[in-house]
Order: C-alpha cells, then sequence, then structure tokens
C-alpha cells in the first residue's frame, strides 16, 4: 500500500520549472485596434509586455540576436497581439495557409496552453506578409521525442503585417469564439511568444527563440510555458455555424484512340454542415451529404514494392476538427476509413480535466482492409454505418488516461467492434511512459471484396463470414535529456486484431525496440548540432518464429548553410517475408535538407543496398536503389516552383536484371496573388503505370472554410489497344468548381 501511495504521489508531483510570470491584461475596446499591420502607440499604450529573450537553437537559452516584442490586450470577444520584430533584413513569403514556406523565412507568433495542464499547445502563427499557421502540439511521442504535431487544425484569426525599416510589425485578432477554453468569463492561460528568422550576419544561420526558457532535460516539453495571461469579465457567446456547399463536374472519357470523348451529363452535389456550441466545452457538428471530394491531390506515392497498403494525410476539415483526441501510436483510427459518407455527426465535450469525442458516420463506399503476418488485402465493401467513443480524463499536467470504444455494421450481419484504453505518466522531468491496449471481435461480410486462396494463422483472407476476435498492446518507457535520449518499446498484434474504423496492415507480431541516442549542441562554425543513435529491432509472430532481427545506426548533424544531414545503416540479421526468409544483408540510406540561399530549398533521399522484392511471387533478395528529390524555388515571393522525383529500382543479385523500375515525377507551380487567392498547377507522370495527368486550380480562401475552386483535371494514357502512339493521349478530362461558403 506504501509502494502504491508513492507512486501516486510521484505521478501528480510539481515539476521543478521557473516561477510563472503573471500578467494581468487592459481590456480595450474594439475600435481602439485596428488590423493594419501597423502597431500603434494608441493600441498598445495599454498593453502588457512579452519580449522573446531565450534562444533555442542553435544556441541553448542565450539572448537572441534579434528583438522580438509582443503586446497584449483584450475586448469582450477578441484577443489583440501586436508584434514588433528589429531585423536588418526580412523574408516574407506569400503564401498559401499552412504552407511550409512560411517556415524558411521569418515568423513570429503565439502558442497557448488554455487549460494550464499540458494537454495540447495551440500555435498561431504570422509572417509579415500576412501569411497564416497554425497547428496543435501533443504530449504524446514523435519521432524526435518531442511533442507530436498536428498542423491539420485551422482556426478563424486574422492577421496583418508590414515590413519596416528596422525590421516588420505583425498584428493578430484572435477571436475568444475560436479557442477552446474552460468555461468562465474569467480566464488565465499558459502562454508564449516565439519567432524565427535568418541570422544573415551569422552565415545565414535559422534561428528559433522564444520568451520562455528551453529545457532539454524535460519530459513534458508542453509544461515549459511559465508566462500567464489573465483576462476578466470575457464575453462567451453560443456560437451557431452554417457550411452550405455545391460542387459540379463534367468528364468525358474514351476507351480507344479512334473514339471521340464521351461527355457525361454535369454532375450537381449540394450539402449542408453546421457547427452548434452550446458553450465553450460542448460542441455539436452533423453534415448532410457532405463534400469529401478531394480537390488537393494527393501525391502519388510508390508502392510498386510495398506489400502492405499505404495511408495518406487526412485534408478535410471536418474530420480535423477535434482529431487531436485521436492521437494513438497503434493506428486503431484513421479517418479516411470513412470514405463517402452521406451524414456525419460529431460530439466534443472538452472539459477543464476531461474530454468526450463523439463521431458517427453512414457510409456508402466503405474500405475494408485485412491484415496478415506480412501483407495487407484491400477492396471496397458496400454501405456501412460508423461509431467512435473517446474520452480522456486529465489527471495533472503529466498524468492522462483515455477509453475508446468504436464499431462498424456493413450491410448484412457483418460487424467490427474495437475496445481499448491507454495511458500517459510523465514520472518527472525526464521519464516517460505511454501504453496502449485494444481488444477487437469482428464478424467479416460474405463477399467478394477481396478474393484470395491465402491464409494466416487460423483464419482465410477470403471474406466468407468469419469470426475473429484480437488483441493489440503498446508500451514505451523513455529518458529523455539533452546529451542521452533513450527509450525501451514493445508491440503486439495478435493474428485476429482488426480495426475497421483504423488502418491496420499487419499482425500476428510482437515487436521490441530498444533506442538509445547521444545528442551534442556545440553550435560552431562547422558543426551547429550532431546525433549518434544506436537501435535494435526484434519481431517474433505468434508461433515465437522469429520474422525480423535487425540493428541500425544512426549519425544525423546540423552544418553550413542550413544543411541538415541524417545517414542509417541497417543490418538485418533475419528478416523474412511470407514463407521465406533473408540474412545477413545490408542496406544505407542518407537524408539531407538544405536552404543555401532564401529562395531555394532541397531535400534529397538516397538508399541503396539489399531488401526484399516483395511483390514477386516468390519473393527475393535484391539490390534496391530508391531516390527522392525535391525542391522548392521561390522566384520572388508570389510564384515558387517545386519539381519532385522518386525513383526506385531493384535487381537480380546474380544477372543485374530488374524485378522492376521505374519514377514518379511531379511538378507543383504556384502564383500567390494575395493570402487568400492562388493559381496551382501540378503535373505528374507515373512510369509505372505510363500515365499522366495535369491539374490547374484557381482557389479562393478568405478564411480556413469558405472556399472556391475551379479547376480541371487531364488524364493521359501513353498508348491505346488501338493505338501505338508516341505522345500522350488524353484518355479522361475533368472540369470542376466548388463554393462553399461560411455563415457564422
Amino acid at each position: 500500500m506504501k509502494k502504491l501511495l508513492a507512486l501516486f504521489l510521484i505521478l501528480n508531483s510539481s515539476y521543478s520549472f521557473s516561477q510563472d510570470i503573471i500578467l494581468e491584461l487592459n481590456k480595450i475596446s474594439e475600435e481602439k485596434f485596428i488590423l493594419d499591420g501597423v502597431v500603434s502607440d494608441q493600441e498598445i499604450d495599454e498593453a502588457k509586455i512579452l519580449e522573446v529573450i531565450y534562444e533555442e537553437t542553435p544556441s541553448f537559452n542565450t539572448m537572441p540576436s534579434k528583438e522580438t516584442v509582443g503586446h497584449f490586450t483584450y475586448s469582450d470577444k477578441f484577443l489583440y497581439v501586436g508584434i514588433k520584430a528589429k531585423r536588418s533584413k526580412v523574408i516574407a513569403p506569400l503564401t498559401t495557409r499552412d504552407n511550409r514556406a512560411i517556415w524558411r523565412g521569418d515568423f513570429t507568433g503565439i502558442q497557448f496552453d488554455t487549460y494550464g495542464d499540458a494537454r495540447n499547445n495551440i500555435i498561431i502563427n504570422s509572417n509579415a506578409s500576412g501569411s497564416q499557421s497554425d497547428a496543435i502540439r501533443l504530449p504524446g511521442t514523435d519521432w524526435g521525442g518531442g511533442p507530436s504535431v498536428n498542423s491539420n487544425v485551422n482556426y478563424d484569426f486574422k492577421s496583418a503585417g508590414r515590413i519596416t525599416e528596422d525590421g516588420y510589425e505583425i498584428e493578430f485578432i484572435i477571436p475568444f469564439s475560436e479557442i477552446p477554453f474552460p468555461n468562465g468569463k474569467k480566464q488565465a492561460w499558459k502562454i508564449k511568444i516565439f519567432s524565427g528568422y535568418i541570422d544573415d550576419e551569422n552565415d545565414g544561420v535559422e534561428v528559433r527563440a522564444a520568451s520562455s526558457k528551453s529545457n532539454r532535460d524535460a519530459s513534458c516539453q508542453l509544461c515549459l510555458l511559465d508566462h500567464t495571461i489573465v483576462m476578466d469579465d470575457i464575453l462567451i457567446e453560443k456560437k451557431l455555424n452554417f457550411l452550405p456547399y455545391v460542387s459540379s463536374n463534367l468528364s468525358g472519357t474514351r476507351d480507344k484512340y479512334s473514339d471521340r470523348l464521351d461527355y457525361q451529363k454535369p454532375k450537381f452535389n449540394y450539402g449542408v454542415g453546421f457547427n452548434l456550441e452550446l458553450n465553450k466545452n460542448l460542441s455539436v457538428e452533423a453534415t448532410i451529404n457532405p463534400d469529401f471530394s478531394q480537390v488537393e491531390s494527393d501525391a502519388t506515392r510508390i508502392d510498386i514494392n510495398s506489400p502492405t497498403a499505404i495511408n495518406y494525410p487526412e485534408k478535410r476539415p471536418f474530420f480535423n476538427r477535434g482529431i487531436d483526441a485521436m492521437d494513438y501510436q497503434i493506428d486503431v483510427f484513421y479517418s479516411r476509413s470513412i470514405n463517402d459518407p452521406s451524414f456525419a455527426s460529431k460530439i466534443i465535450n472538452q472539459g477543464r480535466k476531461s474530454r468526450l469525442y463523439v463521431l458517427s458516420a453512414f457510409d456508402e463506399q466503405t474500405p475494408y482492409l485485412v491484415p496478415t503476418q506480412y501483407e495487407s488485402f484491400s477492396g471496397v465493401a458496400g454501405k456501412s454505418f460508423s461509431n467512435v467513443i473517446r474520452y480522456q480524463n486529465f489527471i495533472s499536467s503529466k498524468t492522462q488516461i483515455g477509453l475508446l470504444a468504436s464499431n462498424r455494421y456493413y450491410e448484412g450481419d457483418a460487424y467490427g467492434n474495437l475496445y481499448g484504453f491507454d495511458a500517459l505518466f510523465n514520472f518527472s522531468d525526464v521519464w516517460k511512459f505511454e501504453f496502449e491496449v485494444f481488444l477487437n471481435n469482428n464478424k467479416e461480410p460474405d463477399a467478394d471484396w477481396i478474393d484470395s486462396d491465402k491464409k494466416f494463422g487460423d483464419y482465410s483472407v477470403r471474406l466468407d463470414g468469419e469470426k475473429l476476435s484480437g488483441n493489440a498492446v503498446f508500451a514505451t518507457l523513455r529518458r529523455d535529456t539533452e546529451t542521452w535520449r533513450s527509450y525501451i518499446e514493445y508491440s503486439q498484434l495478435s493474428d485476429g486484431f482488426r480495426s475497421d474504423l483504423g488502418f491496420i496492415t499487419t499482425n500476428d507480431q510482437k515487436k521490441y525496440t530498444l533506442w538509445h541516442s547521444y545528442n551534442q549542441y556545440p553550435n560552431k562554425d562547422l558543426i551547429k548540432r550532431y546525433r549518434v543513435s544506436l537501435r535494435q529491432d526484434f519481431e517474433y509472430n505468434y508461433s515465437h518464429d522469429i520474422s525480423r532481427s535487425n540493428f541500425q545506426g544512426y549519425l544525423g548533424f546540423l552544418t553550413v548553410l542550413n544543411t541538415d544531414v541524417l545517414y542509417n545503416y541497417e543490418y538485418n540479421f533475419v528478416k523474412s517475408h511470407l514463407d521465406f526468409q533473408f540474412r545477413d544483408f545490408i542496406n544505407h540510406w542518407v537524408r539531407v535538407e538544405t536552404q543555401p540561399t532564401d529562395f531555394l530549398n532541397l531535400n534529397i533521399f538516397y538508399k541503396w543496398g539489399k531488401d526484399i522484392a516483395y511483390r514477386l511471387e516468390t519473393p527475393m533478395l535484391g539490390y534496391e536503389t530508391n531516390i527522392r528529390f525535391s525542391s522548392e524555388i521561390s522566384v520572388n515571393e508570389n510564384f515558387r516552383i517545386s519539381p519532385t522525383l522518386n525513383y526506385q529500382s531493384i535487381q537480380n543479385l546474380d544477372s543485374n536484371e530488374y524485378y522492376f523500375k521505374g519514377y514518379i515525377g511531379r511538378l507543383d507551380i504556384r502564383y500567390q496573388f494575395t493570402n487568400f487567392l492562388d493559381l496551382r498547377l501540378i503535373s505528374e507522370y507515373n512510369d509505372f503505370s505510363e500515365q499522366f495527368f495535369f491539374q490547374p486550380l484557381i482557389s479562393w480562401r478568405p478564411n480556413p472554410d469558405t472556399i472556391f475552386y475551379l479547376g480541371g483535371n487531364q488524364n493521359y494514357i501513353e498508348t491505346f489497344t488501338d493505338y501505338n502512339s508516341p505522345h500522350y493521349r488524353v484518355n479522361k478530362t475533368q472540369l470542376f468548381l466548388k463554393f462553399q461558403y461560411l455563415f457564422k
């Protein structure tokens, strides 16, 4: 009993952070703050000041070389922030919202922890051209050891900026209605301001700085905000938003070169969504006949040698709102598994100590995924009805627990049920423990969506009405300090484990991972920082047969011209696929990202060595070459060109014959007229399928939810069956438009 009491006290003890600084903000009238990019004396004469005084990278907790000062006031409905930054040179590209180009120049922003419990941090950011971005930092651990980040959220805030003689100024108007926080007219939010810039006096080094002191020895990075703004007597309004849309497309196709394009009648779609916020804790959202079409074309990935399905990021606003509640290490929820809903609804109840997320959807065309130990099989089902219930309890800033229940019912009597429990504990400044446990029971449809004679464990891949059940477990123990980062990780997925609303591509596995990393930050002319890491993986199936054992060594460093280099060495003692086992082979990869000038960013990935050719009828060990190249060229502040090339091949080790080889080339050209209006031209050629498409698109987005699209698709194939053409010929053409307007 004493040991349990001691553990409880440890989990709920306070962190040894610096004492909070309280800023009691002054209330002003709305007429006093004018959003024009000019931080005037009149606007800030009653403001409380917060300065950026700590450089985070490349130096650590030193005084930054450039001055950045934030000024805070508020009114009944808005938080006002005016930021002045002194710079000798300003880089402020004009971009669409959330474009990565924002982070490669001069920017500044605010980070909020409105609940004061390190549940999540809301990030709002802009540059002097008014280009915006936003995100949420979550307490879960990302690959690099820091908090995970969801950049697909959208908060409807306003910003304006201008370049001055000695730097730039940016103003923010942040509606209280857009930010989640506890109920009550008096609010106390933990906060910091941050900035980034290219230090032209120090070889063009990228600098990141903030108002709060950093701590590289902290397992809870979200706990480091040490300033609190206090606002009295704010107005909390009930929010009711309507989001109607109308879209149309005209398409034509032909099967033979000799045929004319056969145009179908124009298709019109329409629907409406609404979001009702009853108070700051409770919101209800629903949508009827939603338009979930992907106007932003996904970049095609090479999957010719992938034995499993490939997932893509979620871009649909309905699913991205509140999605931070579904942040799991095991992919038990994948919103794009709801493919074509006729109706969807969502309830979010977010209190000071707990959160409830409820999602329901009727889907017309449902993806279906069958995992096995080494490969996955997919098909498209018919109609389905899905539900998700997610509950989280935030015991403290360092302890949280959660529950999950999801189910999907298909036409007929097929179903998939999943239940889960998860927890996150920060034991101390440096120790963190996470775990997840899931149970499922399923009944497969009796259908021809997937037709295969293969078996796995006691089950068949074919959809023949089988009942199955399984479990999954994930656990990790981490220790993170400035110099040493280590973790032990275990995961298991039984052969009957599935998540119909998730993205589980393999099962029948038990995996152990050991990771140890040494980090240094010398901040010298040649080496700014470096890292040496070692990793060991062991993987077994449930029959206790080893399926993989490998060792990896990493070397990473940041050097001149903002060049980040990461090299990986991998020795595979054992690596299996299906009934074939391969031993003692090596591969390497290196990734280089650099920004040698203000207008050029380059990213290069090169992998070479031996690996398995998975898609052969009999898997073979071959010599793999994988090259990925991408760049972004800023011709000026408005015009950017982004070419990418992805090449992959595997050769027979003896004959040098190619098992497969090919490439995907993509060109993205954008012209930004304003922050809200842009022209985009995308072209892509897939050498594996010998297909080419061209997509022009004009976009107008005055806020995250109001959208006007006008564009088209031109799809080409290299040859028709009736004509061997040396040129590309159109086999499908499409013209589409969409108008969506947010009524508040």
